[in-house]
Parts: structure tokens; sequence; C-alpha cells
């Protein structure tokens, strides 16, 4: 017996299927086994509405539905299995071991999956859960990469010699794991001659990189290969098989001296994105030097970082300092950022503020470096977030003035500064970075495909708090969004389109919803994507669930 459907209702739920058919087949390929098979009941259930019981198409999506419960009741079976494992690393030699980390259930990420920190159990996702773009970071607590990072920083080469031990989980077997490199964008003089980079070198240039020493699996030395901004590290000719893996990379670090996001000169030296961190979807970095192009997973970082007793190390969490000869050693555990920013500095002063259960510590030097000002900033910002967003989930934020060409950089827990914003609107460029501590840093998503994303509300987001009103009449033309950043050839049409034009789209999604609706949907996106990842295939898939079809066409095409 067939059923009759409406013909509309009939083509709306097409639409649905093929979306939902799109969600099990990515989710299932990322290892988020728990989503797919969430998404296959509902097309099946679907599809029974739509086609009626006997159809032939309701089978299939049984039979999917079937397998993807399958495949989660196997990943919750390998989870259990892994609690307490324990991962081993080289101590003073080849053959030498001694236990590290332990590892607890999991999560899935693109190809392969990361390791979770000490303690607690794996989360399960909401029933309204969406799937994102690579890590599936959902809610605090959630299970990420994990690195236990050990540095010693000599001032005289400018060197960092450094230790990294990762533990991560494969849901799938994969020839190799990849790592991006991002410090060896600094090694390459020919990008002198670009449009930020005659700014940055105008006081001179001394080059920086990042290499790699040594990759080791339990003490063995295994294959990797460091070119351009990528490392590739293969154990052998079974790779990498399904389940728990723990690898320890010994690496070098030169500072460039440069007024870039990363640099340095006499007073200071600051670092982001300077560690080998996995690549979020196991292919190879493409650099550009327009935007920011990192995308980065949420990680917990432990550390061990020593400094020149003459130096100052600030770095959020720290939870030890103790003086070892000539220098100092700084020790603690950050959790749920996407790097792990550090600031060095002799002769810095220091102004402190508090918001909420935040501290605020602002790190200057010039005569124009205002910090009331910047230290009401930061506060306003982050008050206003905490309460029309979500909590700020660190204890710290530190914001460190530079000579950098950028106004302002941030990192997580960090923001950069440049002496050049004393001229202009502090306020409003302390506002926008602190933004960017949830939209990028919390709510993750990609930069290098979708800058609209988070710079688009993030700009929204300036404007609004600081004039109380959204700007409607600026609606109109949102064009050239989908243009990634290898689409832009000057900075000028970059932040025309993702800037302007995305915060364009934000003043029209809140026009179209209304203040209330907005608003909601503002916690809404925050709770559900916190730590995660949000792709331009999932936002419009978000923005579907709010808008007609029209309307989501209206924003995004």
């Amino acid at each position: 017996m067939t059923r009759t459907v409406d013909p509309w209702k009939k083509k709306s739920n097409m639409l649905l299927l093929s979306r939902l058919e799109e969600t099990i087949n990515s989710c299932y390929r990322r290892g988020l086994y728990l989503e797919s098979a969430r998404a296959a009941e509902k097309a099946c259930k679907i599809a029974r509405e739509t086609y009626g019981p006997d159809h032939r198409s309701v089978a299939v999506y049984a039979n999917n539905a079937a397998r993807m419960r399958k495949a989660y009741e196997e990943s919750c079976l390998l989870s259990a299995n892994q609690q307490e494992v324990v991962s081993r690393q080289p101590a003073g030699g080849k053959g030498r071991t001694r236990p590290v980390l332990k590892v607890v259930s999991v999560l899935a990420l693109a190809l392969f999956v990361t390791a979770g920190f000490a303690g607690g159990a794996a989360t399960v996702p909401p029933e309204n859960y969406q799937p994102v773009y690579a890590a599936a970071a959902v809610t605090d607590g959630l299970n990420m990469p994990y690195y236990r990072i050990k540095a010693d920083f000599d001032p005289a080469s400018r060197l960092i010699a450094g230790e990294e031990e990762v533990s991560f989980i494969c849901r799938e077997p994969v020839e190799e794991v990849k790592f991006n490199l991002y410090m060896n964008r600094y090694r390459d003089n020919s990008l002198d001659n670009s449009e930020i980079r005659r700014y940055a070198v105008r006081n001179g240039r001394d080059t920086g990189y990042i290499e790699i020493e040594d990759v080791t699996i339990n003490g063995e030395t295994v294959y990797f290969e460091a070119r351009g901004e990528t490392l590739r590290v293969a154990p052998g000719s079974g790779g990498f098989t399904r389940g728990k893996h723990a690898l320890v990379i010994k690496f070098r670090v030169k500072v460039p001296m440069i007024a870039d996001r990363v640099g340095g000169t006499r007073r200071g030296i600051w670092l982001g994105n300077w560690l080998p961190v996995l690549s979020a979807d196991n292919r190879e970095n493409r650099p550009t030097e327009i935007g920011d192009p990192f995308v980065n997973m949420s990680s917990t970082y432990e550390f061990q970082f020593s400094v020149p007793e003459e130096f100052n190390l600030v770095l959020s969490n720290i939870s030890d300092v103790r003086q070892q000869g000539s220098k100092k050693t700084y020790t603690g555990v950050l959790e749920r950022v996407r790097d792990l920013p550090v600031f060095l500095n002799r002769g810095y002063r220091e102004a402190v503020a508090r918001e909420g259960e935040t501290e605020i510590h602002y790190y200057y030097y010039s005569p124009g470096s205002r910090p009331q000002e910047v230290l009401a900033a930061a506060r306003k910002a982050l008050a206003f977030f905490n309460g029309n967003v979500g909590k700020y989930p660190w204890q710290q934020l530190n914001i460190v003035e530079n000579d950098m060409f950028l106004n302002g950089m941030e990192y997580s827990t960090m923001i950069l500064l440049s002496e050049g914003t004393s001229g202009g609107n502090m306020a409003n460029t302390v506002f926008h970075e602190v933004a960017h501590q949830w939209f990028y840093n919390i709510v993750g998503s990609d930069q290098y495909n979708a800058p609209y994303i988070d710079e688009g509300l993030v700009e929204f987001f300036t404007s609004y708090a600081q004039s109380g009103r959204v700007f409607s009449s600026q609606t109109g033309v949102t064009g050239g969004l989908s243009r990634g950043l290898d689409g832009f050839d000057s900075w000028q049409e970059y932040r025309n389109v993702h800037y302007r034009n995305g915060r364009k789209l934000f003043e029209q999604l809140y026009v179209m919803l209304g203040k209330n609706e907005f608003d909601n949907f503002i916690k809404e996106y925050y709770d559900r994507y916190k730590f995660g990842f949000v792709s331009a295939t999932e936002f419009r898939m978000i923005l579907d669930g709010k808008l007609r079809e029209d309307q989501v066409r209206q924003l995004l095409d």
C-alpha cells in the first residue's frame, strides 16, 4: 500500500533526505558513528512517511541505519577497552621508557581522532547535535588532542629546543598523519615583497623556522618528512592501525625578528602557532599571505617551559615557577585551546584588572599604550560576551603590546595589540580581538575557506555592542563569501568581502530573525559548537533550520 503525500511536503522531504545522506556519509567518514546512526534513523523515518513502508528506498535507509548502529556499538566497545591505556615515551635514551599520560575515551576527527585528557568519560552528544567540521568537540570536557610540551629558550641564538608528545586515536587505519608547521612561513625570503611583509621587515629581518629533528614511537625512530609547512609521519608498512597511538617529536624553533603576528624585538618575543600540531583534516597545509590560514583543533597542552632568569614568560594557567640555576621553569596545563601562545619579555610593564572570574593582564611598553583604556575595553567586551553569548572558559586573558603590522591578532587566551593602534580607535580594536576569543578560539570555524563565519560575526558584534543598535540600512549584497583565502590578491579586497560583507550577512540575519530569536540563536550556536568547528556547508545547514530557503540564498548565494 502506498501513501499519498502532499507534493510540497514530498519535495521538502526529498531535500531533507539528501541533506541527511550527506550527514550520514560525512559523519561515518569522520568516525562520528552516534551522529551517523541518528541521522540514518531519522532518514529511515522520513522515507517511510514520504514513500510508504513498502518502498524499496525505505529498505535501503533501514539497512544503512542498522549499519550505522553497529558501527557505533563497535566504537563504544573499542572506547571501553581503551580506557586506562598508558602511553610511553623515551626517557634519556633509546630503549628506555617511562609511563606518561592516561588516555580516556574518544571522539572523531576527519580520518583520525585525538586522544582525551586524563580522567573523565566520554560525553554523549545531545539529541539535536549536528556534525562539526573536524574535531567533534560539542560541550565542555570532551576529548581532544593531548600534547605534553618541554621547551627551553636560548636568547643568544633565539632558539627554542623542544620535545612534544602527542596522543591520538585512529578510528580507521591510515597510512600517515600530518602535522602543521606554521613557523616555516618565516623561512621563505620570497615573501618579503608581499603587501604585509614590506611593513613587517621595515626594521630588518632575520628568518625564523621550525626544524624537526626526530620522530619516535615507543623510543624507535619512524619515517617522517618535513616539507614546507607540513610534517608527514608514517610508522611503517602497516601505517597507523585503528586504536590509540602516541608519538614524540623533537624540534627546534628559530624565532624570527620581524613585526608579524609571530616575531620579536629586543624587548619581547611573541609566538602563536609555533608548535607542530595535528592537521585538522589530515591534509597538507596551504599557506597564504592574506587572512588567517590557520585551522587548529581545540587541544589540551601540558607544558614545561624554561627561560633565562632575566626573562618573564606570559602563558595562561601557569601553576608553578621554579628557579633552576640561572633559569626559571614554568609548568601548567591549558585545556581546550587552539594553540599554546607564549610571550617572552624583559622590561615590560603590567596592568591587571578583573571581570567576573577572569583576570585581564596587559603587558605594555610604549608611551601611547593607554593601559586603563585597554583594560576598560577588555572588561566591557568580556562582560558583553559572557552575558550575551556564553561564559569565557578560561581564568586569564593576556593582552600584549608589540609593533606588528596588524592592529591586533587573536590567539587562545592571548591578544596581540600593535602600538600603531594608539592613534586610532583602541576600544574597537580591543573589542574585536576579545570577540575572537568566542568566535574562532571557542567556536571554531574554517578560517581558510569561510573566514566570514568568524570575521563577519566579530565585526557585527563589535558594532552592535558598542552602538547598541544594528545598522539594518546596510543590508544588501553579501557576495563573494564563497571565496577562500587563495582567491584574493590584496588584504583590502579580502576585508571588503569577509569583514564588510560578512558583517552585512549577520545584520540581515538579525533583521530576519528579530532581536529575541537572534539572541537565542547565538547562545544555541555557542552551546552546540564550542570547542568544535563549523564549516561553510554546516553553517548553511544551520541557517536552513532557521530561515526560508530564499532567505538563505539571499545571504549566502
